[in-house]
């Protein structure tokens, strides 16, 4: 459950609703308003992005050297 309410789906959910409500209340936004939103939402959702691509990464070296200390240790052993 906690993947599924990322901040990603929860900023871009946000930024639909904010668009969507100002039109419903007859106060759309212009031109201009929306491209900041956009820019703002794809920036943040991007930065977060790269964030969660660095905890991947650093979790998949950490992996990575666990797996290679136990290939390690198990060929001494046999030896």
């Amino acid at each position: 459950m906690k993947k599924f309410l990322s901040r990603k789906l929860l900023l871009t959910v946000a930024a639909i609703g904010l668009v969507t409500t100002s039109t419903l209340l007859g106060l759309p936004l212009d031109e201009q308003a929306l491209k900041a939103i956009t820019t703002m939402v794809l920036g943040l959702v991007g930065a977060q992005g790269l964030v969660d691509f660095g905890e991947a990464w650093t979790t998949g070296s950490a992996l990575a050297e666990a797996l290679s200390e136990d290939d390690t240790d198990s060929s001494v052993s046999s030896r």
